[in-house]
């Protein structure tokens, strides 16, 4: 076989391969003297390297031609080098970045001056795009583990640190996070990265900064679109634009990320100046860190509204022990006296001691409902605490089984008999005899109407009413729990179901009365995993009026929902 046929073979097998083959002369820019066909796979003709004066620095990646171009520098410079190999990045004839790996011989003359480099060239993008994946895989794991075990940490502190680490893990430059007002119109921005600080002529004690969302541009579409949005290309023309805060830093591009706890907004993410584009793994690695950061900012205001209740209650039953000696006290001092009184003053002295027991009777029992409702919310604290430790309990679809709704509604009515009994609570209840029957969870479920029910009583007056009715409409059927309580206030409707509330202080807390301490935080994830709805509402005839909306089951196909798929 000839030579020049040989050649050719060689050729076509190299050809045919991903391994490029090339010879660059040992001249500044590195001028292709040879590259093979398949250097094609980069966009480039082979045609377009065949004169001699191109120089392959061309297609380098910019920031990498200088460490580049010291690697040759180096290696030449060595007597006894005869290769080395490089790993960059270059530009494909389209504009796109690959990685490379750069297998190298270095040619010398006689007179032992290199004269050229040649050798082979990968495509190792798919391999570097592993590897990343793999090490932010680890970087977000650690990240997490991290913050689960932050608790020591002020919310300031683990808020900054989940933002640093939100910049980093996007390769970003800048990043913040804001938290939304329960109404959802105005962003508390709390925390912003140190180099956007530098850049920006923002003061660092000037937090929390306070945004409209309604004067916002950009950044309030993460509440007006509540979705996530990426802009790779920030300079150009938007009209969701309205311009910088004074001062503020430039933008080359910008990603933010809303983070919901149920319907609601709870957290804005927001980083920009990535080199790279901003794609969907940036939006995930955001959700995922963004998602740990509200479950521990929950679990930590959690655990210290726990310790000051636990606390109360501590406080209460002292207060009821002293209640209960003021009658023992009181004989003893009657019992003291006794042999100085005079018989004229029996009567007297018998009056006195029945006003005494009424007196500590009633403050008794006075007491003992400040204990129940104090009792009662840290019941529903931990039932909290319980739900996000289980990512929302043990309510699955696959555990639903068919149930006979009143039957249901009137086991709960049992349970809470004795609570009723205690506050002299009237309560009626008005459903339909031939109530459909839902597919559900029983004890969660149980666990709801038992919530409900106990808040309407807790809430009215002794001697007041609540009542259950049920209506069918459609698909749907509704029950509705009132009570004779004090009115709803308006100003709290945004408030109930909320484990926390974030303050534009700065600072978290459990609702007063509703959220997490009243287990209607609890009560609303449940309903929703089930495909229905719960809200509250002012009773026109005074209190309030708590409805759960869920879908009946003779409509199986349709019960299965997108909540239960998730």
């Amino acid at each position: 076989m000839k030579w020049s046929d040989t050649r050719k073979e060689l050729e076509f097998i190299v050809n045919m391969s991903p391994v490029v083959v090339f010879k660059f002369g040992a001249r500044p820019g590195l001028p292709v003297e040879y590259v093979s066909n398949n250097i094609i796979q980069f966009g480039y003709p082979p045609e377009e390297f065949s004169d001699y004066n191109y120089e392959f620095e061309n297609i380098i990646y910019r920031d990498d031609l200088e460490k580049i171009q010291a690697e040759y520098t180096d290696y030449s410079s060595k007597p006894d080098a005869f290769g080395f190999t490089l790993t960059y990045r270059l530009y494909t004839k389209f504009g796109s970045i690959r990685w490379v790996e750069q297998r190298t011989f270095i040619i010398r003359n006689d007179e032992g001056n290199v004269s050229h480099y040649q050798g082979l060239l990968f495509d190792i993008t798919d391999r570097k795009k592993a590897e990343e994946e793999t090490a932010l895989n680890l970087a977000r794991q650690e990240v997490l583990l991290k913050l689960k075990r932050m608790g020591g940490y002020n919310f300031q502190e683990i808020i900054d640190y989940a933002r640093e680490e939100a910049v980093l893990l996007t390769k970003s430059k800048v990043g913040y996070i804001a938290f939304p007002t329960p109404d959802e119109t105005t962003l508390i921005m709390h925390s912003w990265s140190k180099s956007s600080i530098r850049e920006c002529s923002i003061d660092e004690q000037s937090r929390p900064l306070v945004y409209p969302v309604h004067r916002t541009g950009l950044w309030g579409e993460a509440i007006r679109q509540r979705k996530p949005l990426i802009i790779n290309n920030y300079q150009s023309p938007s009209s969701l634009k309205k311009g910088f805060p004074r001062g503020h830093v430039t933008l080359s591009s910008y990603m933010h990320v809303p983070i919901f706890d149920g319907g609601r907004i709870v957290i804005v993410i927001g980083v920009g100046n990535k080199e790279d584009e901003y794609d969907a793994n940036d939006i995930f690695n955001l959700m995922l860190l963004m998602q740990g950061l509200w479950e521990v900012i929950q679990k930590k205001r959690l655990e210290e509204s726990l310790k000051e209740r636990s606390a109360e209650l501590a406080d209460h039953y002292a207060k009821l022990r002293s209640i209960s000696m003021i009658p023992q006290d009181f004989l003893k001092d009657i019992e003291n006296d006794g042999d100085s009184a005079g018989k004229s003053s029996d009567h007297y002295l018998r009056v006195m001691e029945d006003e005494v027991f009424l007196m500590s009777y009633e403050r008794q029992q006075s007491a003992i409902e400040e204990g129940l409702l104090l009792a009662n919310r840290i019941k529903h604290l931990t039932d909290s605490m319980f739900f996000l430790s289980m990512g929302g309990g043990n309510v699955r679809y696959e555990n639903f089984t068919k149930i006979d709704f009143n039957s249901l509604i009137e086991h709960v009515s049992l349970n809470t008999i004795l609570l009723l009994r205690n506050k002299n609570v009237v309560s009626h209840i008005e459903m339909p005899d031939e109530f459909p029957s839902v597919l559900g969870e029983y004890e969660s479920l149980e666990v709801v109407f038992t919530t409900l029910i106990e808040n309407a009583c807790l809430n009215s007056p002794a001697g007041g009413k609540i009542s259950l009715t049920g209506e069918i409409k459609g698909d749907f059927f509704e029950v509705r729990i009132s009570d004779s309580g004090p009115d709803l206030d308006e100003a709290s409707l945004p408030y109930l179901f909320q484990s926390i509330t974030f303050v534009g202080s700065g600072h978290f807390h459990a609702n007063r009365l509703e959220g997490a301490e009243s287990g209607l935080y609890v009560a609303k994830i449940i309903i929703h995993k089930h495909g229905g709805d719960v809200w509250g509402e002012r009773n026109p005839e005074g209190g309030s009026v708590f409805v759960v909306k869920m879908p009946i089951l003779n409509q199986p196909e349709k019960q299965k929902t997108k909540e239960w798929e998730k």
